[in-house]
């Protein structure tokens, strides 16, 4: 379109020309003319108004272009909650809702301190809202209002809207909307991003879109003299209509941190017009800024703001690495010039002459130190054809779910695990060395399968896991491969003098072993009082006294810890939240990682204490964080560190959460989508009329949900807790599921009227967790994992409410399903040395019959018990019975196979359909992600560690 001004060309998609910022038309209004075409928001609700029959109405805090916002009471859940009730114009678009309702299910799984929570999309009176997480206090906007930030309280807000800012980034979201009025600060100095990532569900992303339905447009903008509020902070990309991404973020960020030090906005005007021009056309009164702004803080508000895209910095945290280089201190900042009087210009000189003449002297008699080696760094590449590899599945998109490197103590050697980018079936990864004088890396023989490499003190040995074994061998080869002993998995190893430490699985703590082989010990168990499941990625500390390691949590831990165990009492107390692979530096930092950021603290080795603050220090570095599974989540982080300051790391930061979602399959296969929910979710089970799906929520918080078919509505059943695997009552009138607060889940009844306490069943310190029902609901078949036996089958007896033991052996006894006439139990077994399903009498006595003969596990009666179903990888069989005079089974076949339905956990994770001819799974699916094909070496980082920290220090 050629602009009427200055006749340049500019793109169909511009608002506004490229060259003079003369605002563009096409047959509709000008911008000036906006305020004329807005919608506003209609809906307006009374104090003490009740929605969807539980959310209570308390006041009104506001309302703009995107809907109004209530606080209001969950009367379900006892707790206060933010209602936004979306405009009328906006719930009337199907295509725009369908798009809402797809995003929202997206930002759902954000869960992040620094974000506020989405709990759901409700429907009520035809009115759409959204329920969200109540942040009292004021906004940043209301905070400048009252003037500008110190320096000191600027860094502390915008630090942790860097943390949230880039949680969304790693899992592809984008604010698209950040501004002061979109951030809260709690009494209690926390800070949370609200509205994250709605102004893309409102408003759909592409090329062309149209300004004049911007969300920067809001309803204020009609008031007289108001200066335009959003729009302030549109990046020139959006301002000319342009697709934006995570570098819009950026631009806002760099018009918030201006904001926060001068109290004014980096650009305003009077109208739209002028303001969108501003952003396109001019830059920032920088003589605004504070006099004593360091240096660096002002170098990171304009590399924020570059109109360029391609010229802003590409990554929030990386913003952050150069504004935490500014001291809190004025005093390293930009002086204040003041002229000298004559007196002190000559003392000062004076002065300068007799420091000039005794470092001469001293010179002569001492030697001058050796200046500090410079910071190098530079890329190391993994062999060609081979990406690294640590216990690399399909769902994990290629990634690293183990460590799969190390370096040695003085930095000239590097060790890896990899595997051929076209490994085949019978492809393993091997163990490599690379010498950081030589171009090639060699393999290191009889490591074949070895994942997890860590070296001995004296680098002569590395270590790693393979096939079930811990095992060393030389690093230069030329000696057999020794064993060391047995451990099922491993999630981290660490090796001091001739003691390894390692831990050995998805439920256990942490062991220690003789480096020349023997029977280990074991150091901690997991404390289900303190809501422990996991010890993992532990890491010696020097003198071989006390041990760091992750502490993970119930559910699927977002959040881990790290503690510190003392080896001369057994004890361990947490050092660090939000933490994982802690090691120690010789710097006297412990480094450690938190979703994805390199993170450094002070650590006193006297008093085994962490002083101060934690400081990031490199952003973006591979962890396996995956929030959907036990094994995929690790925590465990890709980079090493030498003991003369050389830093090993692979670039990529965090997997981003696998998205699932439930599905009906036919027999032949055929897939089409079941329900939308908008979180994770695990383990669906149909009612008993096929009318309500009741499922397990997953991420921190594990709660059980039900969603009702006819009705479209999802309502939480549990609130407080760990609650997992729901069964229905035969009469469909309420769940039993395995809860726990602190010990281990034991079996809870609740029912669905909400007029009932939860009522507990069963008392054990071992887990249980619900199977199925016998038809006169007399029976509970469930599984009991005990550490001794591994998981057991056993019977609760509603009329006594005893316990009694079915199957309870050596071998593992998963899965237990009752016929629909209850005579049978079907369940499996891996007494076989691989997993099998087996059929026996219930209650027995009696035989067994094995029913799949190549793996098989979850199975599952038809309705009318003629038929079993089970599964084994992505296969789903069934087999028919006869129960008339005996068990027998005949025409076996496999159904169908697709990959990607989620097979976890000890109980069935799939239903069928009351007519029998489909089954409702839960189909998981990777984000995409590329393999890591090379590393990179920091030389002497140590001397960039103590930089970085000490610039954070307070």
């Amino acid at each position: 379109m050629k602009c009427p001004k200055c006749h340049t060309d500019n793109a169909d998609t511009s608002r506004f020309c490229g060259n003079c910022a003369m605002p563009l038309t096409r047959n509709g209004p000008t911008a000036p003319e906006l305020t004329k075409t807005l919608e506003s928001p209609t809906h307006s609700l009374t104090k003490g108004a009740l929605i969807a029959g539980k959310y209570r109405i308390i006041d009104e805090i506001g309302r703009g272009g995107m809907g109004v916002v209530y606080r209001a009471e969950d009367t379900t859940l006892a707790r206060r909650v933010a209602i936004k009730i979306l405009p009328e114009a906006f719930t009337g678009d199907p295509e725009r809702l369908a798009r809402f309702e797809r995003e929202a299910k997206l930002l759902a799984s954000l869960n992040h301190p620094n974000i506020a929570t989405i709990f759901g999309l409700e429907e009520s009176d035809a009115k759409r809202f959204l329920v969200m997480e109540l942040v009292e206090g004021e906004t940043l906007a209301e905070r400048i209002i009252r003037g500008p930030l110190p320096l000191e309280e600027t860094m502390k807000v915008c630090l942790q809207i860097v943390q949230g800012v880039q949680a969304a980034h790693e899992k592809g979201i984008v604010h698209r909307d950040l501004k002061p009025a979109n951030i809260k600060l709690a009494p209690d100095g926390r800070v949370k991003i609200l509205d994250f990532g709605l102004a893309k569900a409102f408003y759909e992303e592409r090329a062309g879109s149209d300004l004049l339905k911007s969300p920067t447009i809001t309803e204020q903008m009609t008031a007289p003299g108001v200066i335009l509020g959003t729009a302030a902070y549109m990046s020139p990309e959006q301002a000319k209509g342009r697709p934006a991404d995570k570098r819009a973020d950026i631009w806002a960020f760099g018009c918030i941190l201006y904001e926060c030090l001068s109290g004014r906005r980096a650009f305003q005007g009077a109208s739209v017009t002028e303001t969108l021009a501003a952003i396109i056309k001019e830059e920032p009164e920088w003589g605004r800024l504070p006099p004593d702004t360091p240096s660096s803080l002002r170098n990171a508000i304009v590399r924020c703001l570059q109109k360029d895209p391609e010229q802003r910095i590409h990554d929030i945290a990386d913003a952050w690495l150069e504004i935490e280089r500014a001291p809190v201190s004025p005093s390293e900042g930009i002086p204040i010039s003041r002229r000298p009087s004559r007196f002190w210009v000559v003392a000062a000189a004076a002065a300068l002459v007799v420091a000039g003449l005794l470092l001469d002297r001293w010179v002569l008699k001492y030697s001058k130190p050796a200046a500090a080696a410079p910071v190098a760094k530079s890329v190391i590449k993994v062999k060609p054809g081979h990406w690294l590899d640590g216990w690399r599945r399909a769902l994990e998109a290629e990634r690293p779910s183990r460590t799969a490197l190390a370096i040695s103590s003085d930095g000239s050697a590097i060790i890896y695990s990899a595997i051929a980018e076209n490994p085949g079936a019978q492809a393993r990864p091997q163990l490599y060395v690379r010498r950081t004088d030589e171009l090639e890396a060699r393999p290191i023989a009889g490591t074949d399968g070895g994942i997890q490499p860590f070296l001995s003190p004296d680098d002569r040995w590395v270590g790693y896991w393979a096939d079930g074994k811990l095992s060393k061998v030389p690093v230069e080869g030329g000696a057999p491969v020794t064993f060391i002993c047995d451990a099922a998995s491993a999630y981290g190893a660490s090796w001091y003098g001739n003691s390894i430490v390692y831990a050995g699985g998805v439920d256990t703590g942490l062991s220690m072993v003789s480096a020349d082989g023997g029977q280990p010990e074991l150091l901690t168990h997991p404390d289900p009082k303190r809501e422990e499941t996991s010890h993992r990625l532990p890491s010696w500390l020097p003198g071989g006294k006390a041990i760091l390691f992750t502490v993970m949590r119930q559910g699927v831990d977002m959040q881990p810890r790290v503690a510190l165990l003392q080896l001369d009492t057994r004890t361990w107390r947490v050092l660090l939240e939000d933490a994982a692979d802690a090691r120690y530096v010789p710097t006297g930092h412990v480094i450690f990682l938190r979703q994805g950021t390199l993170m450094a603290v002070r650590f006193s080795l006297e008093q085994l204490q962490i002083s101060g603050p934690a400081q990031p220090v490199i952003a973006n570095v591979v962890q396996a964080v995956y929030s959907t599974t036990w094994s995929y989540n690790s925590f465990a982080g890709q980079f090493a560190v030498s003991a003369k300051g050389s830093l090993l790391y692979a670039a990529g930061a965090v997997l981003p959460p696998l998205e699932n979602s439930l599905v009906w399959v036919d027999h032949k296969g055929l897939e089409q989508p079941a329900v939308p929910l908008l979180f994770p979710y695990w383990n669906p089970r149909l009612s008993p009329d096929g009318r309500r799906i009741a499922y397990s929520s997953c991420g921190r918080e594990w709660q059980i949900w039900v969603y009702d078919l006819g009705l479209g509505t999802n309502s939480r059943l549990t609130s407080e807790g760990t609650a997992e695997y729901p069964v229905w009552t035969p009469d469909g009138q309420g769940l039993v599921f395995g809860w726990q607060r602190s010990l281990a889940p034991n079996l809870h009844r609740l029912g669905l009227d909400g007029n009932s306490p939860m009522e507990r069943l069963t008392t054990s310190e071992f887990a249980q967790w619900p199977g199925s029902w016998s038809p006169d609901g007399e029976k509970l078949v469930f599984v009991e994992f005990n550490r001794e036996t591994s998981n057991d089958i056993a019977v609760f007896e509603t009329r006594s409410g005893g316990v009694s033991p079915f199957l309870n052996s050596k071998y593992g006894e998963r899965y237990p399903e009752l016929s629909p006439d209850g005579r049978w139990i079907a369940y499996s077994s891996n007494e076989s040395k691989r997993d099998e399903v087996y059929v026996r009498p219930f209650p027995g006595p009696g035989g067994k019959w094995q029913v799949s003969n190549d793996g098989g596990i979850q199975p599952l009666w038809s309705k009318d018990g003629r038929q079993l179903f089970y599964r084994w990888g992505d296969q789903v069989w069934a087999v028919d019975v006869q129960t008339d005079g005996g068990f027998s089974v005949f025409n076996r076949r496999k159904l169908f196979e697709r990959p990607g339905y989620y097979m976890g956990s000890p109980i069935r994770t799939y239903d069928l359909s009351p007519d029998g001819r489909k089954f409702l799974l839960n189909k998981v699916e990777p984000r995409e992600s590329a393999p890591i094909t090379e590393m990179i070496l920091v030389q002497n980082w140590f001397e960039e560690l103590k930089r970085l920290a000490h610039a954070g220090k307070k």
